[in-house]
């Protein structure tokens, strides 16, 4: 496990350039505690000990994942209240990630899991200009008319955009660190061929038994106007399929085959080393920022409850390529790589591709 000197650079990118905290700041952290915590508890005291460095006032809260923002934690609210900033290295962070109330600004949800995490990369690479790449792509995907993904498994799928912003994307309420993903791109009349493989999982926002399914055979979906329509695959795998669309989509009472959005990683540094299938929900939760990942929330109300994991897409806006093959090429245009540094340069191109493990 990292020691405090090696996570430092990523703690300060995030207190000081996604938190914008300052010296005397009363500063939260929450973590986990309960049975198989998601995140090292052991962050939070760590990354408070950075905090003290920097003349902050931290104060750590911990308390265990609950089932969704409905029953989000007193102990944790009222500590909030008190706070100039809060940094979530806890799942309760995601889920009130669409329905925080009050001032986003104030808050951080991480995904890092673990002191190493902090130490590399995936935390340390400029919070600025990450976001500054965030802001280009969000500009490029709101003039858009249009988008398609396709995939060597067979998906391929194109679908509109509303020419407001409320209507294109779901824009999140508090701060994600490190950049992940841009807001999730609504469907709006999306069409074609959907190829449903590896696993399903929730969407993060509601917490419930038996959340996974494994995909053992590819299942060909057909997608009208946002909608799965049809399944080719073999019949049980299908039936269960459906059991568990309709499962989730149950927790809000929604449609269970509509697709209401989806987005694709941003940040190149993202990895995971473990099994992903000994816990495919604490993969997920880490794993969606890479540009290998395009997650898709269905089944249900908006967000949805469900979620469905491409590879490996290729992913236009009018025509204009942004991934390929699971590379985030925009990241090599010429104007982006002039928003960066030399050694930002290095850590944020196209080339850059660590293991998720799938």
């Amino acid at each position: 496990m990292a020691a405090l000197d090696e996570i430092e650079p990523g703690v300060r990118n995030l207190l000081l350039n996604c938190a914008r905290a300052q010296p005397g700041d009363r500063v939260l952290l929450v973590g986990e505690k309960g049975d198989n915590p998601y995140f090292n508890p052991a962050i939070c005291d760590a990354v408070a000990s950075i905090a003290r460095r920097h003349d902050m006032v931290p104060e750590v809260v911990m308390a265990a994942p609950v089932a969704d923002a409905s029953q989000f934690p007193s102990v944790v609210h009222d500590a909030m209240l008190r706070a100039d900033r809060t940094i979530f290295f806890s799942r309760l962070g995601d889920q009130v990630r669409f329905s925080l109330p009050g001032d986003s600004a104030k808050v951080v949800m991480t995904y890092t899991l673990d002191l190493d995490y902090l130490a590399a990369p995936f935390a340390s690479a400029d919070f600025g200009v990450m976001k500054q790449v965030h802001d280009a792509l969000l500009a490029l995907i709101l003039k858009a008319q249009t988008y398609r993904l396709t995939g060597a498994c067979g998906t391929d799928l194109t679908s509109d955009i509303a020419s407001d912003r409320e209507g294109a994307v779901a824009d999140f309420a508090l701060e994600l660190f490190p950049v992940m993903i841009f807001p999730p791109v609504i469907c709006h009349n999306m069409n074609g061929t959907l190829v449903i493989r590896h696993f399903v999982t929730s969407s993060s926002t509601r917490a419930y038994e038996d959340s996974t399914l494994v995909i053992d055979h590819p299942v060909l979906v057909e997608v009208e106007n946002s909608r799965m329509v049809g399944f080719d695959g073999p019949p049980d795998l299908v039936a269960r399929l459906k059991a568990q669309l309709e499962r989730a989509a149950a927790l809000t009472g929604g449609d269970p085959y509509r697709i209401n959005s989806w987005h694709t990683g941003i940040n190149p540094n993202t990895y995971f080393r473990d099994d992903p299938y000994t816990d495919l929900e604490r993969w997920g939760t880490v794993a969606y920022g890479s540009p290998r990942y395009t997650h898709m929330h269905v089944a249900g109300l908006d967000p949805g409850d469900a979620a469905l994991h491409l590879m490996d897409m290729t992913i236009s806006f009018d025509d204009q390529t942004v991934w390929d093959k699971g590379r985030f090429v925009f990241l090599d245009r010429p104007e982006i790589q002039a928003m960066m540094d030399a050694p930002q340069r290095a850590l944020l191109n196209s080339s850059v591709r660590h293991s998720i493990g799938i």
